[in-house]
């Protein structure tokens, strides 16, 4: 590789894409590496900004960016994720699969000490579904060394970055609440059972229970005997004398891990096991709040994490829903806790 004036350059097999940028309205690439620049490229080529370009010589000994990309994300990639073309340089992460993003964010720090390597990330526990981004990488220089690039594929082949596909899951709804039991108020609850299936949850059951400790412990036992993996149930989780949910799924003989979660809309949010399967007790926000504390843990859930009272506690940084007028989660800081 060598670098030449543009104007001496024609004939010549260029050796890296070519960047246009229009200020607000669009980047990419003008001319691609490997093209043979002609005569009539040379203005267009001064109007970028390119007095020099770097050509072939068709001996170069160290690995191109492309190639080098490519290598780096094939070793840091699993069976759930594909790649896209490199494009200036990077290649894409895509997401095959609907499931959970883990990120081994020291080995993702040691993969970036590697001189002149840039890898990057979404959040780990991000949820993702097929198509979605989530990992770019690049080198900065136009070649890097063979040495250097086998230590980042040393170092990502160690687990930076994978991906737990959601489990086949069934799920049950318990809707607490006299004033819904009795008809005195609309029910709401085929808005939370839609945003249950957009996770991917198969919804096999439906029960009404008024603010009763039996009822409920009842109602959650007759959806784990039909099938359910996981019951859900809303509302009823507040300070107020009537609400006895809380005590309703500790009738069933479930343990509850954790009662309470630092993050709003959904501090009153309740986590129960009982014999391998969990009992999730969400907070009445998830009839009107577009993001709540459901919407983090339920694909820790379905991922099949184990879910700590420390993983938790950890939800505080990061646990506050700023209520955007448009809502854009998961891409935005809520629950993303590192």
């Amino acid at each position: 590789m060598k670098k030449v004036k543009v104007q001496d350059a024609v004939g010549l097999v260029l050796a890296h894409d070519v960047t246009e940028i229009i200020p607000q309205k669009k980047k990419g690439v003008a001319f691609e590496r490997g093209r043979i620049i002609e005569l009539q490229d040379v203005e267009r080529l001064m109007d970028l900004g390119k007095n020099y370009v770097y050509v072939t010589e068709g001996n170069e000994k160290e690995v191109h960016e492309d190639e080098a990309a490519r290598r780096i994300a094939q070793a840091a990639m699993d069976a759930h994720m594909e790649l896209t073309p490199p494009r200036e340089g990077r290649i894409n992460l895509i997401s095959k699969v609907r499931g959970l993003v883990s990120v081994n964010t020291r080995k993702l720090y040691a993969l970036n000490s590697v001189k002149e390597v840039a890898f990057t990330t979404v959040p780990d526990r991000y949820p993702v579904k097929a198509g979605d981004m989530i990992a770019a990488t690049r080198i900065l220089p136009l070649y890097i060394g063979e040495a250097a690039l086998q230590q980042a594929e040393q170092t990502g082949r160690q687990g930076v970055i994978r991906i737990l596909p959601f489990k086949s899951t069934k799920g049950g709804l318990v809707v607490t609440g006299t004033e819904v039991f009795s008809g005195r108020i609309k029910d709401g609850s085929p808005l939370v059972e839609e945003r249950l299936r957009n996770y991917g949850l198969e919804m096999i059951g439906k029960e009404f229970t008024p603010d009763d400790v039996g009822a409920i412990r009842d109602a959650i036992l007759r959806l784990l005997q039909k099938g359910a993996d996981i019951v859900i149930t809303t509302g009823g989780l507040s300070v107020d004398p009537d609400d006895v949910t809380k005590e309703g799924v500790a009738a069933t003989g479930a343990r509850i891990q954790l009662y309470g979660a630092p993050v709003f809309p959904g501090a009153m949010f309740l986590i129960a096991r009982r014999k391998g399967k969990y009992i999730l007790g969400a907070p009445a926000c998830v009839y009107y709040s577009k993001s709540t504390v459901l919407d983090i843990i339920l694909p820790w859930v379905l991922a099949g994490v184990k879910i700590t009272k420390s993983d938790i506690l950890k939800l505080g940084h990061g646990g506050l829903c700023t209520n955007c007028a448009e809502c854009h989660y998961p891409n935005c800081f809520f629950g993303k806790s590192k």
